[in-house]
């Protein structure tokens, strides 16, 4: 039986015995006897006598809103039921007194503290468990792996019921993670607070979010971003891409031409390792980055991406075997699926080049803003590198995909750090050589050593000596 209800004091009436200015409790014969209305006991109790006879214990109170709301969670009998939903006098008055502690301390509504107690609540690590897979549909596989280590990450939270969890269990749960990994407590906090206004959106739970970040938690933490002062990606100058690339090219492994193709487009980590087959147009010469696969800054919803690609990408992609859905499978897993974030590090250490994929783009947007034969538009750069700039109003206006812009730079690119090969069979043109002047180069004779003399001068110095016994000139 539920027995949930909200009402005004309007709508009932309420009758109860005063001695003086003292309002009398009621007995136990004055809850078998009393006639049909709304009977005060004290302390926020009443008896609802209905004109059916059924006789039920409510609770009154001022919830968290400042509102008046009226709550009945129990029938009346001679004994407690092991359910809790039959109580005695005595029983319903602590019962009442409970609700009362913990709307007061703790800001719990006794409704959802009633319905906590009747459906036994759900725990923090089962109601997590319930809700974010559904949000992570149509995102990327590793928004759901992120999101079940965040729950991970608070072991402490687990086992708590979510309509029970305060400021101070979250604060427990953040702290041993606060300073030594700051971005990630960081979002796992989003993360439980995201969890706990869901729960209150299900009445699960009433009250402030005690996740929440302004107002709350920031002045019991240090600000994430004071601990973890962000560097950015390691780069090398784009002097030294094409550099990076011939290494590259005495790289046999799949890893490898992975690198390359994501240098080529200037494309993200995840895209690249996750490009699949079907979403390569060769004959119009594009690679459709799905939106689930996306993070383009200034866009509140991700959207599919465009990337025209250059000869030199094309040529590398038809040169992979098509084994699966994806074009670069890693090479070292039993089952084919893409690479990690880490072998394509390794790839690019190998070239002796110090650099990150994410650095690769900044080398990119380096040498667009230098190049002066080409004199690229910013806008053009930026959508390149899927960024989207400018306000709400100009990006409301402005459509274009910018596909020949776009094209005409990234061949640019490429060209620059991947010549094309002469499949011509013209002859280059001839390279002028520098005009070298010969220079006579004579060994000076050491001073520590006594130049060596001519046998005709040791002949002469032989005559100018007197002869000895035993000398043989003679």
């Amino acid at each position: 039986m539920e027995l949930l209800t909200v009402a005004s004091e309007a709508s009932v009436t309420v009758s109860g015995k005063r001695n003086g200015n003292v309002k009398v409790a009621l007995n136990s014969n004055q809850v078998k006897s009393l006639q049909a209305g709304v009977h005060a006991d004290g302390g926020g109790l009443y008896l609802v006598v209905r004109e059916s006879g059924d006789r039920v214990w409510a609770f009154r109170f001022t919830d968290l809103d400042g509102k008046r709301a009226q709550m009945e969670f129990a029938r009346i009998g001679d004994r407690d039921s092991a359910a809790g939903d039959v109580l005695t006098l005595s029983s319903a008055r602590n019962k009442a007194r409970e609700y009362k502690v913990a709307l007061k301390r703790d800001g719990v509504d006794p409704r959802v503290k009633k319905r906590a107690t009747t459906q036994r609540g759900k725990t923090f690590k089962e109601f997590a468990e319930e809700q974010y897979p559904g949000w992570c549909k149509g995102l990327s596989e590793e928004e759901e792996k992120q999101w079940a280590r965040s729950i991970r990450d608070v072991p402490s939270l687990h086992d708590l019921k979510v309509h029970e969890i305060t400021t101070e269990d979250v604060l427990e749960a953040l702290k041993p993670i606060w300073s030594v990994k700051p971005v990630t407590a960081s979002r796992t906090r989003q993360r439980i607070e995201r969890l706990l206004d869901a729960a209150k959106a299900l009445k699960l739970r009433t009250g402030e979010n005690p996740a929440a970040w302004r107002g709350n938690l920031k002045h019991l933490l240090p600000s994430p971003r004071k601990l973890h002062r962000k560097k950015g990606h390691r780069s090398a100058p784009y002097t030294k891409m094409p550099q990076m690339m011939t290494g590259l090219q005495y790289d046999g492994g799949v890893a490898a031409r992975c690198v390359e193709i994501g240098i080529l487009t200037v494309a993200r980590s995840q895209e690249i390792r996750l490009m699949e087959w079907d979403e390569l147009d060769f004959e119009a010469t594009t690679w459709m980055v799905p939106a689930e696969k996306m993070k383009i800054k200034g866009e509140l919803e991700p959207k599919p991406h465009l990337v025209p690609l250059s000869d030199q990408a094309i040529e590398i992609i038809r040169s992979m075997p098509r084994t699966g859905k994806y074009v670069f499978p890693s090479d070292h897993a039993e089952t084919h699926q893409p690479f990690r974030a880490n072998a394509l590090v390794g790839s690019i250490e190998r070239t002796g080049i110090k650099s990150t994929m994410h650095g690769c783009r900044t080398s990119f947007r380096n040498w667009g803003a230098d190049n002066k034969n080409h004199n690229f538009r910013r806008e053009v750069l930026e959508f390149c590198l899927s960024h989207r700039i400018g306000d709400e109003a100009e990006l409301s206006y402005w459509d274009s995909e910018m596909i020949a812009r776009r094209r005409e730079a990234l061949q640019a690119w490429a060209d620059f750090i991947k010549p094309r090969k002469n499949t011509s069979g013209e002859q280059p043109p001839e390279r002028k050589r520098p005009k070298l002047k010969l220079v006579q180069f004579t060994k000076s004779p050491s001073p520590n050593t006594r130049p060596r003399r001519t046998p005709s001068a040791q002949r002469a110095k032989m005559r100018r000596q007197p002869a000895k016994v035993g000398d043989r000139r003679f």
